[in-house]
C-alpha cells in the first residue's frame, strides 16, 4: 500500500531523468574521446605543413638568388675584373661602367638582394654597384675567412651585422650572405675571386610572417649551433634557441618532428625540420592552449549539444509522465480515499507541444541543409559499388531529388586540365562546381542523370537512359561529353578531359562503368588535354610482338648513346614515341619504358669508365619527374633533353682526357705561327677541330691566362730580340711579329714593357755600352 501511496509520476521522472543523463553524457564523452586523437594529429600535421611551407618559400628565394648569381658571374666583364687583368685604364673603367649597369639590373630584377659585390683575389679589391675599393679599406670583410676555408663552391652565411655605406651614410643591417667562388667549379687553389650577395634578415622574417598570420606561435630559423638567425622579434637574433620560452635544447632536435615541453608558464609544442640545402633548422613554437583551441571548441559544442539533448529528454519525460501516470495517480488516490491538493493544470502541455513544433521545424531545416551532403554520399556509394539494388534505393532517390531510370547506365569522368596553372585553390573549387552543374544541365537535355564532385578538379556524371539501345546510348553519352568539353572551353576559358565508360544494364554496373571511365581518363597522357576518351578507344593495348619491337628500338637508342651519335638517337626516339602513340600503350607502360631507357643509357656510359654521379642530379628524382609530365610529348621532350646532355657530357669528358696533349700542340703551333697577322682563337679552334668556348676554357685552365694575352707575350718577347739588331727598322719588326700597323705595335709594346720600341733599343744600347 505504501507503493500505491507514492507519487509514481515523480518516480518515473527521476529514474528516466538519471537514465537519459547517463546515456547522453556517456555518448558525448565517447564521441569526444574518439575524435580527439585524430583531431590532434590533424592539428600537428597542419602546423608541420605550415612550417614546411615556410622552409620552401625561404629556400626558393635563396635558390633564385643563387641562380641569378651564377648567371651573373658568367658575364665576360666579371671574368675581366676577377682575373685582375686589363690592357689599359680605359678598358678597365669601361668594364666598371658595364658591371655597374649589370649590378643595378640584377638588383632591380631581384628585389630580395640588399647589396652585391665582386672580390678579386688577384688585385685584393672589391667592386660594388656604387664604389671600387681596396680590400683593406672596404667596410665589410667578415666573409673573407669563410671564403678562404670554404671547400665547396658556395655557402650561405648565418645572419650577421653589417654597416653598409650608401651615399655617404652608414646604415646598420642584419644580413644573410651568399659567398660563391669564381670560377664556378674551380678548386680552392685556383680561385680568382668571389661574388658576395647580401640579403637582409627582414626579407626572410617577412616570409615567415606571411605564413605565421594563419596561426598562433612564433617561427625561428636557427643555425647548426642553435643560434637564432631569423625571427620576427629582432631582440631574439644571435641568441640560443634554448633561451626562448618553451623551446627545447638543440640536442633534443633531430632532423624532423615535434616535441612537447612544460614550463612554469604553460605547455608548448615545438615543431622542427632541417634543411638539406644549407643545414638550417626551422623551428615553430606554439603554446598548447592556442594550438588546442579547436579541441576546446568541439568539447564546448558537444557539451552544449548534451545539455540540449538532456533538457529535451527531460521535457519528453515530464510530458509522458503527466499524461501516462496522472490518471493512475488519480485512480490510486481515489482508491486510497485521498484527494488531489488542486485540480490538474494543462498549461505546461500547451508549452510542450509548442516546443515540439519548434523542434520539428528546426529538424526540417537541418534536413534541408544536409541534402547536398547526403546526395553526394549516395551517388558516391553508387560509384563505389556499395549500393546496387534499385528498388531499395528508390525511396532514397525520391527523398534526395535524384531522378534516374531503373536500367541502362553510363558514367562520365571529367577532369579539369592543368590545375597547377590555375591561380588559387578557391578558383579550382569554383570551376569544379560549375562544371558539375553544366554537365547535369546538358545531360538533362538527353536523358536522366546526376553529377557529383569527387575532388577539386574532378567530376563524375551518372547517365541513365530509357531506351534499351546500348550502342545508341553510348553515342549520346559521347555527344554530351563533347558538349561539356566545348562549353567549358568557350565559357570558362579552361579545358577538360572526359573519360567515358561502357553502357551497363543494371544499377550494380555503375561501379564498372565508373572504373572504365577513370581508366580511359588516364590516357590523357597519350591523347592530350581537351579530349573525350572512350574506353573503347583504348581497349586494345600492346601485343607481344609490338612490345618486343619497341624494346628492341630502345636497345638501339642505348647503342647510339654509346657511340655518342646525337642525330641517330633523336631519330630513333621519334620512331619509338610514334609507335607508343599509334598503339595506345598504357601510360604506366610508357613511364616504365622511359625509366628503363634512362637507366640503360647511364649504365652504358658508366661502363666506359665515367662516374654515374656526374650525370645524375641528386636533388632530382627521375621517376617523379616523368610522373609529373602531363602528356607523351612532355615525356619525349624530357627524355630527349636528358639523353642529349648525357652525350654532350660524355664528349666533354673524352676531350678533357686528351686536353693535355692538345694544348701542347697548340703551344707549339703558336711558337711557329705567331707572326701570322690573322691568327685568332677562332682560327686556332678550327685548326684543331674544337669549339671556340672549349678551346678558350682549355687555354685558361692550362696557362691561367687567355689566348690573346699569351699571343701578345710571345710577340713582345720576339720583338725584344729583334730590337737588339740596330739595322732592323721598327716597321719591319712590327710586320715580322704579326702586326700590320706599326702604330698598333708601338702602342702595345709600350703597355707591355713601359717603353716605346725606340726607347727600349736606346736603353739596351746604353746598357751594352756601359758594360764595355
Amino acid at each position: 500500500m505504501r507503493l500505491l501511496q507514492g507519487n509514481l509520476s515523480t518516480r518515473f521522472k527521476a529514474i528516466y531523468g538519471i537514465f537519459f543523463l547517463i546515456i547522453i553524457s556517456s555518448t558525448v564523452w565517447l564521441s569526444y574521446l574518439s575524435s580527439k586523437g585524430s583531431l590532434e594529429d590533424q592539428l600537428r600535421s597542419t602546423n608541420m605543413a605550415l612550417l614546411t611551407l615556410i622552409q620552401q618559400k625561404i629556400e626558393m628565394m635563396l635558390r633564385e638568388i643563387d641562380t641569378n648569381t651564377i648567371n651573373f658571374i658568367q658575364e665576360p666583364e666579371v671574368a675581366f675584373f676577377l682575373n685582375g687583368r686589363y690592357a689599359n685604364d680605359d678598358l678597365r673603367f669601361n668594364h666598371f661602367r658595364v658591371l655597374n649597369d649589370r649590378f643595378k639590373a640584377l638588383m632591380f630584377s631581384n628585389s630580395n638582394i640588399s647589396s652585391f659585390y665582386l672580390y678579386s683575389i688577384e688585385n685584393k679589391s672589391l667592386l660594388t654597384d656604387t664604389t671600387f675599393s681596396d680590400e683593406a679599406d672596404f667596410y665589410d670583410t667578415a666573409w673573407r675567412q669563410t671564403l678562404a676555408s670554404m671547400k665547396g663552391y658556395q655557402q650561405w652565411l648565418d645572419t650577421r651585422k653589417v654597416t653598409e655605406i650608401s651615399s655617404g651614410l652608414h646604415v646598420d643591417k642584419d644580413v644573410i650572405t651568399l659567398v660563391r667562388s669564381y670560377p664556378l667549379i674551380g678548386t680552392p687553389q685556383y680561385r680568382k675571386g668571389a661574388v658576395i650577395v647580401n640579403v637582409t634578415e627582414n626579407t626572410v622574417s617577412n616570409l615567415i610572417q606571411d605564413v605565421d598570420k594563419q596561426r598562433a606561435g612564433q617561427t625561428l630559423v636557427i643555425n647548426e649551433q642553435g643560434m637564432i638567425i631569423s625571427s620576427q622579434n629582432k631582440k631574439q637574433l644571435f641568441r640560443p634557441v634554448s633561451s626562448i620560452e618553451g623551446a627545447p635544447a638543440l640536442s633534443q632536435l633531430g632532423s624532423r618532428g615535434y616535441l612537447i615541453s612544460n614550463t612554469a608558464n604553460g605547455s608548448y609544442t615545438t615543431f622542427y625540420l632541417t634543411s638539406a640545402y644549407n643545414g638550417w633548422k626551422y623551428v615553430s613554437i606554439v603554446p598548447n592552449p592556442e594550438m588546442n583551441r579547436p579541441l576546446e571548441i568541439i568539447r564546448n559544442l558537444l557539451l552544449t549539444v548534451a545539455v540540449g539533448m538532456f533538457l529535451l529528454a527531460i521535457a519528453i519525460v515530464f510530458a509522458v509522465s503527466n499524461y501516462t501516470f496522472k490518471p493512475l495517480e488519480l485512480f490510486f488516490r481515489s482508491f486510497t480515499g485521498k484527494k488531489m491538493s488542486r485540480p490538474g493544470d494543462l498549461t505546461y502541455m500547451e508549452q510542450f507541444f509548442k516546443q515540439m513544433m519548434s523542434d520539428n521545424e528546426t529538424l526540417q531545416k537541418q534536413m534541408h541543409e544536409s541534402l547536398p551532403a547526403l546526395k553526394w554520399r549516395l551517388i558516391l556509394s553508387l560509384l563505389m559499388g556499395d549500393k546496387a539494388n534499385y528498388n531499395r534505393m528508390k525511396p532514397y532517390f525520391d527523398t534526395l531529388g535524384v531522378d534516374l531510370h531503373p536500367v541502362q547506365f553510363i558514367v562520365l569522368a571529367i577532369e579539369l586540365d592543368r590545375i597547377q596553372d590555375i591561380a588559387a585553390p578557391r578558383d579550382v573549387y569554383l570551376f569544379t562546381y560549375a562544371i558539375g552543374n553544366v554537365a547535369e544541365e546538358l545531360v538533362a537535355g538527353v536523358c536522366k542523370g546526376v553529377s557529383v564532385e569527387l575532388t577539386d578538379g574532378k567530376v563524375a556524371v551518372v547517365m541513365s537512359f530509357e531506351e534499351d539501345d546500348a550502342q545508341g546510348n553510348q553515342i549520346q553519352a559521347l555527344q554530351v561529353a563533347d558538349l561539356v568539353k566545348d562549353y567549358v572551353e568557350g565559357h570558362f576559358k579552361q579545358t577538360v578531359t572526359i573519360g567515358v565508360g561502357r553502357p551497363q544494364l543494371h544499377l550494380e554496373g555503375i561501379n564498372k562503368s565508373y572504373q572504365e571511365a577513370l581508366n580511359a581518363l588516364k590516357y590523357k597522357l597519350i591523347m592530350g588535354d581537351n579530349t573525350v576518351i572512350s574506353i573503347d578507344d583504348i581497349a586494345g593495348s600492346l601485343l607481344n610482338d609490338k612490345f618486343y619491337r619497341i624494346t628492341a628500338m630502345s636497345d638501339s637508342v642505348v647503342g647510339y648513346i654509346r657511340d655518342t651519335d646525337k642525330g641517330k638517337t633523336e631519330a630513333q626516339l621519334d620512331k619509338i614515341f610514334a609507335e607508343l602513340k599509334a598503339n595506345n600503350v598504357p601510360p604506366e607502360t610508357i613511364r616504365q619504358l622511359c625509366i628503363q631507357l634512362i637507366m640503360n643509357s647511364i649504365k652504358v656510359i658508366s661502363d666506359k669508365g665515367l662516374e654515374i654521379k656526374e650525370f645524375l642530379d641528386p636533388k632530382e628524382n627521375i621517376y617523379d619527374r616523368i610522373e609529373s609530365c602531363a602528356n607523351v610529348d612532355e615525356i619525349k621532350s624530357y627524355i630527349s633533353s636528358f639523353l642529349h646532355q648525357l652525350i654532350v657530357r660524355t664528349e666533354e669528358k673524352r676531350l678533357t682526357r686528351s686536353g693535355n696533349e692538345t694544348i701542347k700542340q697548340v703551344m707549339s703551333y703558336l711558337e711557329q705561327h705567331y707572326m701570322d697577322s690573322d691568327l685568332s682563337l677562332n682560327l686556332l679552334a678550327s685548326r684543331f677541330g674544337l669549339s671556340v668556348p672549349y678551346m678558350s676554357k682549355l687555354f685558361k685552365e692550362t696557362t691561367e691566362t687567355n689566348f690573346m694575352d699569351w699571343l701578345i707575350q710571345i710577340r713582345m718577347e720576339k720583338s725584344k730580340e729583334l730590337l737588339l739588331d740596330p739595322k732592323l727598322k721598327i716597321n719591319a719588326i712590327a710586320e715580322s711579329v704579326g702586326y700590320n700597323s706599326a702604330h698598333s705595335f708601338i702602342r702595345i709594346f709600350k703597355k707591355y714593357t713601359g717603353q716605346t720600341p725606340g726607347e727600349f733599343r736606346e736603353n739596351m744600347k746604353k746598357s751594352t755600352g756601359d758594360k764595355k
